[in-house]
């Protein structure tokens, strides 16, 4: 399911090993503009994220406004 990125909340900060500038962010900047993002992120039900901050972080760097997502309950995953 897509899902707004303003709505997708973050426990912790952004790895700072991982920012605009960095090798990493870089090479997976160039991968999503180029190709989208190819694995949905792993969200649970209460907004924040488990899986994919490093795709989140590039989606809103570029601008993406819905992103595609898995929800997972805690036991299982929901459409």
């Amino acid at each position: 399911m897509k899902v707004p990125v303003k709505l997708i909340k973050c426990e912790y900060p952004p790895n700072p090993g991982v920012l605009a500038g960095d090798k990493i962010f870089d090479e997976l900047f160039e991968s999503i503009k180029k190709q989208g993002i190819l694995e949905p992120l792993t969200i649970h039900v209460n907004w924040f994220i488990i899986d994919g901050n490093h795709r989140l972080s590039v989606a809103r760097y570029l601008g993406i406004t819905h992103v595609e997502v898995k929800v997972w309950t805690g036991t299982e995953f929901v459409e």
